[in-house]
Formats: structure tokens, sequence, C-alpha cells
């Protein structure tokens, strides 16, 4: 089984060997040799691979389909939540032949690429927290003294205090980037499945010289993809349970979005390994939906954390470049064709909105 005795690291999940697996040796299993699952039936010989494990790939005809399926899925473990992550289109870990038959023993495969944009884009966040601390920083500071202002300032100033003490602050901060597009270490994921859904059949479109977004409506021949996920404790992180309730971001809230903090280190791609069944989303073009986009990101006039960032650009425009502040982005543009699958008048030009 060993090709030789030289230690062997699968980066993409963080597994790990004392020795090289030999091609054909499948150590993480065939995907024909897996014991079926109850649903394995409805996926028509078609799965995707993670580390001893096959997921089924399912049909989805209409969005009462998808809401009757999603109904169904109970978890045997409360400690487990179901977590939804929309894509447009789907994306796959590039390997070797080599190393697609020490794993897996066939070339055949498909693995779910579910990889952080800070690992995408081979960039060390610990190399642009510092500044981004900065900028939280003089958040909290402002927010602070204005609710002190209308609530009891001893009160605010405690929580503040033991805030920025605690390592919640460090995970709050870590998912607030994400949210709102600076590169991260982690994914946003909801529990939400129609939020889920709109960003499946939704691309987004960034001016990434101001932020300004316009969003469309995929066309009929793109193929979304909905992943359901087993969510661990310790890999979620909600702004409800980690930071002090006036600090809860709108565009969190609105989106029911949990920080998934599993791109670490050696194990980019881990995220994937938590993906237990991927909805296909077919005839797509015809679902109506039952929300919008609009409503999952709140303009700077209804979100205070947006507007101050937006300002703190100029504000303190050294800083803002160490922290990556040109990739926050904000929807500023309705998509051609509304959510529900009206037709809608074509978007106006992009502007940056006031910060305020």
């Amino acid at each position: 089984m060993a090709d030789s005795d030289e230690p062997y690291v699968d980066r993409q999940y963080g597994h790990t060997w004392s020795f090289t697996p030999k091609p054909g040796a499948a150590v993480y299993g065939r995907t024909e040799a897996f014991v079926p699952s109850p649903i394995d039936h409805l996926a028509n010989g078609r799965f995707l691979r993670v580390p001893f494990r096959r997921i089924p790939v399912i049909d989805v005809r209409s969005v009462e389909a998808l809401a009757g399926f999603a109904t169904q899925i109970v978890s045997a473990d409360p400690s487990i939540r179901l977590m939804w992550r929309g894509q447009s289109r789907e994306h796959y870990v590039s390997r070797s032949d080599d190393e697609l038959l020490r794993l897996f023993g066939s070339i055949a495969v498909r693995e779910p690429s579910l990889v952080p944009s800070a690992a995408r884009s081979q960039l060390e966040f610990s190399e642009v927290f510092p500044a981004w601390a900065a900028i939280l920083d003089v958040y909290l500071t402002e927010r602070a003294e204005a609710l002190s202002s209308i609530a009891a300032s001893g009160v605010i100033a405690q929580e503040l205090a033991d805030f920025r003490a605690s390592y919640n602050y460090r995970l709050w901060a870590f998912a607030t980037a994400q949210h709102y597009g600076l590169p991260s270490v982690g994914l946003d994921v909801t529990t939400d499945l129609w939020t889920a859904l709109l960003f499946a059949l939704h691309d987004f479109h960034v001016d990434r010289a101001a932020g300004a977004t316009s969003v469309v409506r995929v066309d009929a021949a793109a193929e979304p993809v909905l992943y359901a996920m087993g969510g661990f404790q310790n890999d979620l992180f909600d702004d409800a349970e980690i930071a002090p309730a006036w600090l809860h971001c709108a565009r969190p809230m609105a989106q029911t979005a949990h920080f998934f903090g599993t791109g670490w280190g050696a194990a980019t791609n881990k995220a994937a390994e938590r993906i237990f069944v991927a909805f296909r989303l077919v005839n797509h073009a015809q679902w109506r939906l039952p929300r919008s986009v609009d409503e999952l990101f709140p303009s700077s006039a209804a979100d205070a954390f947006l507007a101050y960032l937006l300002d703190a650009r100029e504000r303190f425009a050294d800083i803002a470049r160490e922290a990556r502040l040109d990739r926050v982005y904000f929807v500023s543009a309705p998509s051609p064709r509304d959510t529900t699958g009206r037709d809608a008048e074509p978007p106006a030009t992009a502007r940056r909105p006031n910060a305020g």
C-alpha cells in the first residue's frame, strides 16, 4: 500500500499519512464501495467525493420540491445544525491523476471546492488583521460613544471593555470581514434556505474601484448548486452569540449568516467535508422566488457598519488600503429580472451611496 516511506499530506483537508500511498490505494475509499445511504438512490449514480464519503447529487425541479425535501432533513445529533450554501456554479478541486488515484482510486471523481477567499488569493489574513483591527477599534469606540448618549454609559463602556478583552472579539472580527467582502479564512453559510437559493440563482458583479455591486439572475444555461451542510458547533460563529447586541450588523442579520471557520492552515477545503447533499436546480429560470436580493443587503442608510466602512476608506485612507477595504461591497442596483421571475426595468448605473 506504501509507495515510499515519505510522509504524505493532503492540504485540501489536512489529512496526513506517515507514508506515501501507492497510486490506486484509494485511501479515502472508492466511490462504488460505500454502503448506500437512504437517499443515494435519488442521485441516479451521480456523486461528489470527499474523504471517506460520497455526496449524492439530486435534481430538484421546483421551489416547492426543494422546500419539501428541506423539511424532511433532520439531524439525529442536535449539536449538528443544518446550514445552506448556494452557488451560481460549482467549483471543483484540481488534482493530478496520480493524486486522485492515491486518494480515491479513480480519476473520474469530482471534489467540491469550498476554499475561503484568503486561501484562494494566497493571502495570510494575519497580515491584514492589524489594520482591520484598527478600523474596527474606531468603529467600536464611536459606536459606544453614540449609544452612551441614549443609554447607560457605564453599562456600554463595561460591555465594550469586556468584549475587547475576549476571544470572541477576534471571532467577530473574522466573521464581520467575511460578511462584508474582505478576504477571510472562512465562508458565509446560512440557516435560511431562501437566502442560499438567492445566492445560487444570482451572479454578483462587483465594481472593485468603488464596491458597487449589481445583481443579475443567472440565465437558463447556468448550472447552480445548493449545498446542504452539517454545521458543527465549533465551526460556526454567529454574531448573536459572539458580540453584544449593539454590535450586531445589519447584513448578517438580514442573511441569517454564519461564519463557517474551516479554512485554516493545511486544510483549506475542510468545509467541503460538511456537505451531505448537493442539489442541482433544474429549470430554475422558471422559478418564482419567495424573497428578493434587496432584502439581503441593507443599504448604508440602514446598515451603520457598512456606512462606517465606506466612510473609513476616505477618513483613514492609508490604513484602509492595508485592511483591503477596497473589497467591501454593497448592492446598489436591482437585477434586470427581479427575484420573483417577473420582468423588471434594467438597472441604473451603479453609484456609490452616501456613507451615512
